[in-house]
């Protein structure tokens, strides 16, 4: 079985972070020796605490200043490289999750290990930042995984091996689901995201303010501090209540009658979107924008709607629509839970240990892509 280094850089209660969780625990399942390299300067992430996985922490940290999280960033890399450039062996895998940390999949080169990138996003910048990411990957990289065939085409990256492997829950996730019962009264709407205006926040408040008679629920990926932070600088309607990031999502997802999506297609496009999947295994109802990841996992009309946040008067309509009619409400939540299973943990727990079992066998021309569509 293969050596595997894994590179995060920042391990907080985000999607990507979950995702190279679950990648993680299905390659120890298969024997694997795993190495993590990240860094956690908040409360516990996703990436805390894994079993069978020897952690190497990193010295990286967001900033709200740009230039400061600019020379963080350039700093890590360096820390990165040398970290991996220590451990890895030819033979070894450099498991890089997300574009950022590529002073990993260098080290990696230069060891004449495996390199293999899992990637999440489209959105980076500045535009040249997003240019050399890719560079990085086109050159190093033996083997893409991506979450989506939206990030896929977006990046146009000209790796030989490049595969589709749709995200999936974890299986306690998905027990813990199906056993929730249908959503509590008042008709309570959750949106859970980053503490960022492109995310959908502004709308929030505003769609809160348009319906008083509903309840909504904002779980912000923030510390405490920083939520009532923004509390006190921008007062939210008496119906809307604001929560700090939380690592039991289950209790806001047993309260909600519909889960919303947000974020601005202009400025950023969502590739997946766990807590929609979340949403969807819950049997309830979503929100989402018309374009990226999330168009392939919500099916219009059937297990929500697809609308831009900026448009209010449509998310009244539909909101409302789903509150005065329980009829349309049931059929929806029917055809969620449906469309969630077809999202199986043991579809992608399958496919990861596929790629990587593959990743053993020396490198070889390969098809330009291929899809592996959730089972």
């Amino acid at each position: 079985m293969s050596h595997i280094i894994a590179v995060h850089l920042l391990n907080d209660r985000s999607g990507s972070p979950l995702v190279l969780r679950q990648s993680l625990a299905a390659l120890h399942q298969a024997g694997h020796r795993l190495e993590l390299l990240t860094a956690t300067p908040g409360p516990a992430g996703h990436l805390s605490h894994l079993p069978g996985v020897r952690t190497h922490a990193l010295p990286y940290r967001w900033s709200a200043s740009v230039w400061h999280t600019l020379l963080r960033f350039g700093w890590v890399q360096l820390v990165v490289f040398w970290k991996v450039l220590r451990l890895a062996r030819p033979g070894s895998v450099v498991y890089v999750n997300s574009l950022l940390p590529f002073g990993a999949a260098l080290a990696g080169r230069c060891r004449g290990a495996r390199v293999v990138y899992h990637v999440h996003e489209v959105s980076i910048r500045p535009a040249l930042l997003k240019r050399l990411l890719c560079a990085v990957v086109n050159r190093t990289a033996h083997e893409v995984l991506f979450v989506s065939e939206y990030v896929r085409k977006t990046l146009g990256l000209r790796v030989h091996r490049q595969q589709v492997i749709y995200n999936a829950l974890s299986p306690a996730f998905v027990r813990q689901a199906a056993q929730a019962a249908p959503a509590a009264v008042p008709f309570t709407v959750l949106m859970a995201c980053s503490l960022k205006d492109y995310k959908g926040v502004p709308e929030f408040y505003a769609l809160a303010a348009a319906l008083p008679d509903m309840r909504f629920e904002l779980v912000l990926n923030a510390d405490a501090p920083t939520v009532q932070a923004y509390r006190l600088a921008h007062p939210a309607p008496a119906n809307l209540a604001l929560f700090s990031t939380t690592g039991n999502m289950h209790p806001f997802y047993q309260r909600a009658a519909v889960v919303l999506n947000l974020s601005r297609p202009t400025e950023w496009v969502e590739t997946f979107g766990m807590t929609v999947l979340e949403a969807l295994s819950y049997g309830r109802p979503v929100v989402v924008p018309p374009v990226g990841g999330v168009a392939e996992v919500n099916v219009v009309g059937q297990t929500g709607f697809a609308i831009n946040g900026q448009d209010l008067p449509r998310l009244v309509q539909v909101l409302e629509l789903l509150h005065r009619h329980p009829a349309t409400y049931a059929r929806l939540s029917a055809a969620a839970r449906q469309r969630a299973a077809a999202f199986a943990p043991e579809a992608f727990a399958r496919q990861v240990q596929q790629c990587f079992a593959a990743a053993d066998a020396p490198v070889l021309a390969a098809p330009a892509y291929a899809t592996c569509q959730a089972a």
